[in-house]
């Protein structure tokens, strides 16, 4: 999947390309941003310590099992150099970023399973017959990315073990979880680290702050497997700004408040999105999220573009074809607008 937000080549007056929290930029972002504008004279802590604290606390682990990048993007790239697998199964339709990363190494076989239109694109059992003694590395997406919908909580469990049985790291990439209805429910970090020891845990904090801009995220997993990651990064690789926004973020993720306002925005921009999208006859995939997949007959991202509305095309994303394409969630008079435009190309208008 190509990555949205191109609106430097577009002439673009609504981005429904890129997926973020409809409720904006938090206030105290401003704050943390003001904040790390003011220290921007002194060079930021180059072992992250306050940061890695302040997640550590959050999550109820160590400092030293956690390390902040600059977006999740560059953690990827990382996690990839450091442990330079031989073989990894990729599963497809999946986030562009991990072929991206993988393709980057030499000698990287790259196995690809490929989820099934039939099953609505959702991860099932079957990937459990693909994991072996072979398998070096796997990539999750929970929510998955493009279809939005949370892995089934048996399920993952079953494929961390199949994983711990094989020796095989699993990366569980998270960057829409606080985005998602698997939020409600909680994922207990401390746990699932301390069971598993080559499970990795991505988290980006762009989406759910509107913040993409500025690029922050951050991984968690067996302080062993951050040392190996920390030595593939750029010695300073948070700016004194990265590190305010992403302290402030965690403050924020404590507050049960702003996740619960911004997770009732959500379901009901998703709700009223996929009724409408229905009534039009455009297939839409179940999601719980921020985005949702969507299958038309009708060309609408390049007649949606002459609107000045940009979304997600996926034609040329591996195991998916023209006429899929992926679409944020935004506020309800965004919402409506995207309505009547695609209304408006389906009449011939």
């Amino acid at each position: 999947m190509d990555h949205g937000g191109d609106i430097y080549r577009n002439r673009i007056d609504h981005d429904f390309s890129v997926s973020l929290n409809p409720a904006g930029i938090p206030t105290k972002m401003y704050d943390a941003i003001n904040e790390g504008v003011a220290r921007a004279g002194s060079y930021p802590d180059i072992l992250q310590v306050s940061v890695r604290e302040c997640i550590g606390a959050h999550e109820g682990i160590s400092y030293e099992c956690v390390f902040a990048g600059n977006g999740a993007s560059e953690l990827i790239l990382a996690i990839t150099r450091a442990l330079e697998p031989e073989n990894v199964l990729l599963t497809e339709p999946g986030f562009s970023g991990y072929r991206y990363a993988l393709n980057g190494l030499h000698n990287c076989n790259i196995e690809t399973y490929y989820l099934k239109k039939d099953d609505d694109f959702i991860l099932t059992s079957d990937i459990l017959e693909r994991i072996n003694k072979d398998t070096d590395l796997i990539f999750l997406c929970d929510p998955w990315n493009p279809t939005g919908k949370n892995i089934d909580e048996d399920l993952l469990l079953a494929i961390l073990e199949k994983a711990d049985t094989n020796d095989t790291f699993v990366v569980l990439d998270q960057s829409f979880f606080h985005l998602s209805k698997s939020c409600l429910k909680g994922f207990d970090v401390k746990s699932m680290l301390k069971r598993y020891k080559k499970l990795i845990i991505l988290r980006s904090m762009t989406k759910l702050f509107a913040l993409p801009g500025i690029r922050t995220g951050y991984v968690m997993a067996d302080e062993t497997i951050i040392k190996r990651i920390r030595n593939e990064l750029a010695e300073w690789n948070l700016s004194a700004i990265s590190q305010e926004v992403i302290k402030a973020g965690i403050s924020l993720i404590s507050e049960s408040s702003f996740l619960d306002s911004s997770l009732g925005l959500i379901k009901k921009g998703r709700e009223y999105l996929e009724s409408e999208l229905r009534s039009l006859g455009i297939r839409v995939y179940d999601s719980d999220t921020n985005f949702i997949l969507i299958e038309s007959k009708h060309e609408l991202y390049e007649k949606l573009i002459t609107k000045k509305i940009l979304i997600r095309d996926l034609s040329k994303h591996p195991g998916l074809k023209k006429g899929f394409y992926r679409i944020a969630i935004k506020d309800q008079g965004s919402n409506r607008m995207l309505i009547e435009s695609i209304r408006e190309i389906i009449n011939g208008h």
